[in-house]
């Protein structure tokens, strides 16, 4: 087998089928089976199943997050490399083959990620720089960089100097979609199931470059990802999950001095709590 798509639902609707007619429509030089784990066991999937009768449905019990949905369905799976994708993305045409001839013409690459598209066909964020102490105030959907959209944060974390359009090392890529292979997944220890949901892509490609492997964004595969589709409505524990999830990272790679992680865990607090608030009023 040379593929294995994997797929995480929580309640996604449409988009999961638009994702998965994506792959058969475009993954036609690969032998491949697609694997999706529902995390929300009310919804039972009985007419996607009966649309897709070759996809591997498994219904958790109970929500179990993101990066445990992944290991899980990675543990199972019989391609030679994993392709990670959120629900509400889609492949264009040749994006599959583009990672796989990138990965096999540079074995030191870890993880490959195509261009990654808004619905509107504009460039997303997919590509960033590692987190510092100022990226908490001037991430893409903070406040600070909304006001400020050209500040000098906001653009280094976001590589807004960089035009996406040519094939570059980058420290980290957006787990909507990802390539990696089976084995390397498993050496690096797979997601770090501490985070719940968000971070664990930053994470696991942290853990890849010290572990010497490189992480390369590829704008010769390309995805739309309908980021509204999966985010516009969290659940307040999931917010809460996601925050924790962000003290966590913070914690385990940074190594911080007391002061510092107590001015972090403040930021990342007041930044729940927003949140939370907006949710609440919606």
């Amino acid at each position: 087998m040379d593929l294995t798509f994997v797929i995480v639902t929580y309640n996604h609707g449409d988009c999961l089928d638009k994702c998965v007619q994506s792959i058969y429509d475009t993954t036609t030089n690969a032998r491949f089976e697609i694997r999706v784990v529902n995390n929300e066991r009310r919804d039972g999937l009985r007419e996607f199943q009966t649309r897709f009768s070759d996809v591997r449905v498994t219904t958790n019990a109970k929500n179990v997050g993101f990066a445990r949905a992944c290991n899980q369905a990675a543990q199972e799976a019989q391609g030679n490399l994993l392709v990670f994708l959120n629900p509400d993305t889609v492949l264009h045409p040749g994006a599959v083959d583009a990672l796989r001839g990138l990965l096999a013409s540079h074995p030191d690459i870890g993880i490959a990620a195509p261009k990654v598209l808004n619905a509107d066909s504009t460039v997303q964020a997919s590509c960033r720089r590692f987190p510092r102490l100022a990226t908490g105030l001037f991430n893409r959907r903070s406040l600070l960089s909304r006001w400020f959209p050209q500040n000098r944060f906001t653009r280094e974390y976001l590589m807004l100097d960089f035009d996406h359009a040519a094939t570059r090392d980058v420290d980290w890529v957006s787990g909507c979609c990802m390539m990696i292979s089976r084995a390397r997944f498993r050496e690096l220890g797979g997601f770090d199931e501490r985070y719940f949901l968000f971070n664990e892509d930053v994470d696991l490609c942290r853990t890849a470059w010290q572990a010497g492997y490189r992480v390369v964004y590829h704008p010769e595969a390309v995805v739309t990802h309908e980021t509204g589709a999966s985010n516009c409505s969290l659940p307040a524990m999931v917010i809460v999950k996601r925050h924790r999830g962000m003290a966590y990272y913070w914690k385990k790679h940074m190594r911080p001095n007391p002061l510092a992680y107590g001015l972090v865990g403040l930021l990342i607090g007041l930044r729940c709590l927003t949140q939370l608030i907006g949710s609440r009023w919606k």
